[in-house]
């Protein structure tokens, strides 16, 4: 399972930034069912969030202030995983 979550983690770091939430969401879902279709073996409504999520971390942003919908968590969290500068949409 690990690699199969692992791949949907690193599938939304690389690709979902751009994004609405809506977008996002869907794009994970589509993800795992097409894993699933290939026998690959993934955590049941596995997330970027579940994966890569730093709970402590998450909790500081939002004591300093990050709006604790979806959407902001999952670009703080592209933002401290990704190497280069991520394109990123939050309104």
């Amino acid at each position: 399972m690990i690699v199969g979550d692992c791949l949907v983690a690193a599938g939304m770091v690389s690709y979902a930034g751009p994004f609405s939430a809506q977008y996002r969401e869907a794009l994970e879902r589509l993800w795992r069912e097409n894993l699933d279709k290939l026998s690959m073996r993934i955590s049941p409504y596995v997330t970027m969030r579940s994966v890569i999520g730093n709970d402590l971390k998450i909790r500081e942003w939002s004591v300093n202030g990050l709006p604790s919908d979806n959407l902001s968590v999952e670009n703080g969290i592209i933002m401290f995983v990704s190497r280069r500068w991520p394109l990123m949409i939050d309104p």
